[in-house]
């Protein structure tokens, strides 16, 4: 089975990085917050970079840019210490080699502000 999933839409912040200690290194994660609005209806996706090429794009991106994501679908879970209840999230992740993100150019409403 295969799990893979495309969005497009547009980005609600500048890339955030992230970096964690791991076994004799440092991992640096890209961390998108993505708008795809459908008629009436806008929903907002985390994609989580895990991949250098990947992750290199991203990071040029800005506020406002239309972007196109292919990733899997992953689901992370966790138990909060302070009220000991589990806890949890739906996202999407690029990891090495198995996804990509791409600019589709700036946003319309974006364009009109920059000129303005």
């Amino acid at each position: 089975m295969t799990n893979r999933v495309t969005i497009t839409g547009v980005l609600q912040d500048a890339p955030k990085l992230r970096s964690f200690e791991q076994r004799g290194g440092t991992v640096e994660i890209v961390s998108l917050w993505v708008e795809v609005k459908d008629g009436e209806r806008a929903d907002r996706f985390t994609v989580e970079i895990n991949d250098g090429k990947a992750a290199t794009a991203a990071k040029a991106m800005k506020k406002d840019t239309i972007v196109e994501v292919t990733g899997k679908l992953r689901h992370d879970r966790w138990k909060d210490k302070a009220t000991n209840r589990w806890t949890g999230k739906v996202f999407i992740a690029i990891d090495p080699g198995e996804g990509t993100v791409r600019s589709k150019g700036m946003a319309p409403d974006a364009e009109r502000a920059e000129a303005a």
